[in-house]
C-alpha cells in the first residue's frame, strides 16, 4: 500500500513542476513575445524579412492586384512612393463631359416679375443653358436623344431681380437624364428583376452611358415621390372593390426578415412593408372596409372584423399532402371522400356558370348536411381526421362565403402571384436590402402588378410621363382609333 502512495506523491509532484514550467513560459511569452525570434502571432505575424526583401513581397502584391479586374479603376503604381504620371492628386474623378446635343431648344425667357408685377422685363444677354439625355420611342424601337435648352436671363428695373427662364428650372439640381431615361432604367430593375451591374451594362452597351451605381436607388426614389399619386388612385380603387386578396412573404431587411404584403382585387395592387408579421397592417390599410377579405389561414387575419373567404386552395393542398403521406390512415380516406363529394359539384358548377349567388345558393343545403354528418356528430379516432374536423368547425363561416355572395374567388391564387415577383426579386439579389429604397421600390411594383392585370404596358405607362392609369388607357384607345 506504501508503495503506490509514494508513486502518487511523486505524480503529483512531477506534475506540479511541470506546471510551474508552463506558468512560468507563459509570463515570459507575454513580456518579451515581441522580441523574441522564436515566438510569432498567429493572427498578425511577425515578419522576419529584411527591408529589401519586404520591398519585394510588396511589389508582388502590386502585381497581384495588378491582375485584379478594377485594375483600371485603381491604377496601382509599382514603384512605390512615386505618384502614376499624369495623376491627380487627391484621386477625384473628373466630372462627366456634357455631351454633343442633337438637338437645341430655344426657350422662353420670363416676362412679368413675380415679386412687384412689372412688366415687360428686360432681356439680358447672359443666357443659362441645360443639357438633358433622353429616350424617344421610335418605329422600331428607342433611340438617345441629347437635348440643349438654352434661354436668357430677364431683368426687373423696378426691384432689380433677375430671373432664369422657366423651363430650365424645371430640371432640379444637377439633373443630366430625362423623364424616359429614368422610366427605362427604373423598367429593367421593377418589372425586368435586373442587377445594378447588369443595368449599368446595358445603358453603356446600349446607349454609350456610363453611370454609378447609386443613380439607380435614386431614380427609383425619385419616380416612387412622381407616381405616389398614382398609388392612391389605385388605392381608392380596391377599398372600393368587394372584395381584397391579402397575403404576405419575407422579405430582408438588412439580414433581418421583414415583411411585404399584398392587396389586391385582380386588377388593382398595393404594396407595404412592415418589420413584423402582425396583421395590424390589414386594419390600418383598409380600415372600415366592408367587403370580403380573402386570405389563406395564417392565424393574424382570423381576429379581423371583416366578412372573410379562406383560400380553398391552400385546404386541398394541404389535405391532399396529408392523404400521401397516410395511405393506411382509412378513417381520414373516408373523411376526405366525403369533403370531396360535397366540393368537387361546386366547382364544376363554378367552371360552368361562374361564381353567381343564384346558381350556388343551392349548395348551403349539402354544406349543412356535411356539417351535420362529418363534423358535428362524428367521432373520429384518427388525429388527421380530428384535427382537419376542428379545422372545418373553426373555419365554417369563412369558407363558403363565395356560395352567399356574387363574384367572391373562393381562392387566393390572385395574391400569391401578384407577390411572387417579390419573391424572385428577394430570391435572385440574394443580399440584404435597405427600408426606405425597398418602401420605393415597392411603390412602383404596385403600379407595375396593376398594369400588368390590366393589360397596360408599364413601359409605355412610365414613358408617358402620365400619373392617372385611367387617362393613359384612354389615350391608348383615342390613338388605336386613327
Amino acid at each position: 500500500m506504501s508503495q503506490y502512495r509514494e508513486k502518487l506523491i511523486t505524480y503529483n509532484r512531477e506534475d506540479c513542476y511541470a506546471l510551474k514550467l508552463l506558468v512560468d513560459e507563459i509570463d515570459k511569452i507575454k513580456y518579451s513575445a515581441n522580441v523574441l525570434s522564436d515566438i510569432d502571432f498567429a493572427q498578425t505575424p511577425k515578419s522576419q524579412m529584411s527591408e529589401a526583401g519586404e520591398k519585394i513581397s510588396s511589389q508582388f502584391e502590386m502585381i497581384l492586384k495588378f491582375a485584379n479586374v478594377k485594375y483600371e479603376k485603381r491604377k496601382i503604381s509599382f514603384s512605390q512612393g512615386k505618384p502614376i504620371e499624369g495623376s491627380k492628386r487627391g484621386g477625384a474623378n473628373p466630372s462627366k463631359p456634357i455631351p454633343k446635343p442633337n438637338k437645341i431648344v430655344q426657350v422662353p425667357q420670363v416676362d412679368t416679375c413675380l415679386k412687384c408685377g412689372y412688366s415687360p422685363l428686360r432681356l439680358m444677354k447672359t443666357h443659362a443653358t441645360r443639357t438633358i439625355i433622353d429616350l424617344v420611342l421610335t418605329k422600331d424601337g428607342i433611340k438617345k436623344i441629347v437635348t440643349k435648352y438654352i434661354g436668357f436671363h430677364g431683368y426687373c428695373t423696378q426691384c432689380n431681380r433677375k430671373y432664369s427662364p422657366p423651363k430650365l428650372l424645371e430640371f432640379k439640381g444637377h439633373q443630366f437624364y430625362g423623364h424616359k431615361f429614368k422610366s427605362w432604367i427604373v423598367y429593367q430593375r421593377v418589372a425586368l428583376r435586373l442587377p445594378f451591374e447588369s443595368i449599368l451594362e446595358l445603358a453603356k452597351e446600349l446607349f454609350n452611358e456610363k453611370m454609378s451605381s447609386t443613380r439607380i436607388p435614386y431614380f427609383i426614389k425619385n419616380f416612387a415621390k412622381y407616381y405616389a399619386e398614382t398609388e392612391k388612385s389605385i388605392t381608392r380603387k380596391l377599398l372600393e372593390s368587394s372584395f381584397i386578396h391579402v397575403d404576405e412573404t419575407t422579405f430582408p431587411i438588412k439580414g433581418v426578415n421583414w415583411y411585404v404584403w399584398v392587396f389586391t382585387n385582380g386588377k388593382d395592387v398595393i404594396f407595404k412593408l412592415t418589420d413584423t408579421r402582425e396583421a395590424n397592417i390589414v386594419r390600418e390599410f383598409i380600415g372600415q372596409y366592408e367587403g370580403v377579405l380573402i386570405s389563406d389561414f395564417y392565424p393574424g387575419y382570423d381576429s379581423m372584423p371583416y366578412k372573410q373567404q379562406k383560400c380553398w386552395v391552400h385546404l386541398i393542398r394541404h389535405l391532399n399532402k396529408d392523404l400521401r403521406e397516410n395511405p393506411f390512415d382509412s378513417e381520414y380516406e373516408s373523411f376526405i371522400l366525403e369533403i370531396r363529394n360535397l366540393i368537387i359539384p361546386i366547382m364544376e358548377d363554378v367552371q360552368k356558370y361562374g361564381l353567381k349567388k343564384f346558381n350556388l345558393k343551392k349548395f348551403d343545403k349539402d354544406v349543412d348536411r356535411f356539417y351535420r354528418n362529418s363534423i358535428e356528430n362524428k367521432k373520429y379516432r384518427s388525429e388527421l381526421a380530428l384535427r382537419y374536423q376542428q379545422h372545418f368547425k373553426k373555419y365554417r363561416n369563412s369558407l363558403f362565403t363565395f356560395l352567399r355572395k356574387d363574384g367572391i374567388p373562393w381562392h387566393n391564387n390572385t395574391a400569391e402571384n401578384a407577390l411572387r415577383h417579390v419573391a424572385i426579386q428577394r430570391d435572385i439579389s440574394k443580399a440584404s436590402f435597405h427600408e426606405e429604397p425597398t418602401r420605393n421600390y415597392l411603390v412602383l411594383l404596385g403600379i407595375r402588378q396593376t398594369c400588368r392585370y390590366q393589360n397596360k404596358s408599364f413601359f409605355k405607362f412610365l414613358f408617358s410621363e402620365e400619373t392617372n392609369l385611367d387617362k393613359f388607357k384612354a389615350r391608348k384607345v383615342r390613338k388605336s382609333q386613327y
